[in-house]
């Protein structure tokens, strides 16, 4: 398992150690650059010295014609080797130099600073001449010594990284630690919680950088809380609403036996087979819910979709239950109306209000479903010539398992509570009114063009 802890250290370290390395970096390149001008001006200086005493000391030198230069004995110091000094005449001979010097010239006559290759190592020389250019000295330096010194500034700067890290380690560790302190505080409260108790985290206690996850956990709770929540209303309802035809089927089970004769039996089968057509509806009403019902954020695929073909097909479906009570099913509208919406669920949505209205509709009455597009929307309404709904029910009639009083027609109560699911899913309106002629109920709908 990965641990936040010790990949935060390892990045801070890693930052330090970098910035650190950087900075050493940095000082080790102006080191340079003052060393070498520090080192210039001594190698200038020296020359300009050497060429004060070089004007009487070197006068029986210059005179001597046999060209054999003068050497200095070293006295063995280990940084000799790395110096050295030339006195030339105008001649090309050399008068004096030192033991660390080659008898050839150090680098080119040329007046100032040069940099020349002397048995394959790298030398900083710097030529001075007299007024009347009689005498020219030059004076070298090995690069090593610059860079040596420029190195031990860089070391001692990097040396106490190396000492201080293990404890800046120790430190970091303890800090990111105590830092993620709230996140542990978090775990715990979640592990020690109940499994029915999804109530919202305190997010204002919260560090600013963790208030986002707590943002999402508190969203995600109430979405489970929302979607547990129906799950229990439903079943509670479901069971309610079964345990009656359910107590039906037994009594018409116990009647059919208890038969005297065959007319009494089947009579009593009839009423039995009755009573299972209820219930399968019922049974197939409840799972058309279920999967209609919230289920904590999922979303419902939407794609174009041709409205008239789906009233086109749930008239042609329902027609044989139509045909037995006698009533005349209507269409009238565009050949197409397409709108965005979920093919499966406007398919549930007009085979429900079909259904409802052939159900409610007396023998010989009238079921029309019609469609028009209007002002960007495609307007779907379905009248029959049935009883209709008293207004002060009508807002109830969209509550699950409700029926008005009195109803002849058999049903689950959960017809139209499955149409208003469908048009929130689709941002759709839904509305109940009178039909305009007659007795019956007119069901409106709007729909989004697509």
């Amino acid at each position: 398992m990965k641990s936040l802890r010790a990949k935060l250290l390892l990045l801070l370290l890693a930052i330090i150690s970098a910035a650190w390395i950087v900075t050493a970096g940095f000082i080790y390149f102006d080191a340079h650059h003052e060393i070498d001008e520090l080192f210039d001006a001594q190698l200038a200086q020296s020359a300009l010295v050497l060429l004060a005493q070089a004007g009487h000391d070197l006068k029986d030198a210059r005179e001597d014609d046999d060209g054999i230069a003068t050497e200095i004995a070293g006295a063995g110091h280990k940084y000799e080797r790395k110096i050295a000094f030339q006195i030339w005449d105008e001649h090309e001979r050399l008068l004096l130099r030192s033991a660390s010097a080659p008898a050839e010239p150090l680098a080119a006559r040329k007046r100032g600073f040069a940099d020349s290759m002397i048995e394959g190592k790298p030398w900083r020389v710097f030529t001075q001449h007299d007024e009347d250019g009689e005498i020219r000295v030059q004076v070298g330096e090995r690069h090593e010594v610059r860079n040596e010194l420029a190195a031990s500034v860089a070391l001692r700067l990097l040396l106490p990284l190396g000492i201080a890290l293990p404890v800046l380690a120790l430190l970091i560790w303890f800090a990111v630690g105590k830092g993620l302190s709230p996140l542990r505080r978090i775990g715990s409260e979640v592990a020690q919680r109940d499994p029915a108790n999804l109530a919202p985290l305190e997010e204002r206690t919260a560090p600013a950088e963790i208030t986002p996850l707590l943002h999402a956990l508190n969203a995600l709770l109430g979405r489970l809380d929302t979607a547990l929540e129906s799950e229990r209303r439903f079943t509670a309802d479901a069971a309610h609403e079964l345990r009656t035809p359910l107590a039906a089927l037994k009594i018409q089970a116990q009647v059919a036996r208890r038969a005297e004769n065959e007319v009494q039996r089947t009579a009593a089968l009839d009423n039995l087979i009755l009573g299972v057509d209820r219930a399968t509806h019922l049974i197939g009403q409840l799972l058309t819910l279920a999967r209609l019902e919230p289920t904590g954020g999922s979303a419902v695929l939407m794609a174009d979709c041709d409205l008239a073909a789906f009233a086109r097909q749930t008239l042609a479906d329902l027609a044989p239950a139509a045909l037995d009570k006698e009533i005349g099913l209507d269409l009238s509208g565009p050949d197409s109306a397409m709108i965005k919406g979920n093919a499966d669920m406007l398919g549930i949505l007009l085979r429900n209000l079909v259904d409802n209205a052939i159900r409610y509709t007396p023998r010989k009455g009238q079921v029309s479903v019609s469609l028009q597009e209007e002002q960007g929307r495609v307007l779907l309404e379905v009248t029959d010539s049935g009883p209709g709904i008293p207004e002060q029910e009508r807002q109830r009639v969209l509550d699950r398992f409700y029926r008005i009083l009195g109803s002849d027609a058999a049903g689950s109560g959960l017809g139209l509570s499955i149409v208003k699911r469908i048009a929130d899913c689709h941002e759709a309106s839904l509305t109940l009114g009178d039909v305009e002629q007659g007795a019956g109920l007119k069901v409106s709908m709007a729909f989004s063009l697509s």
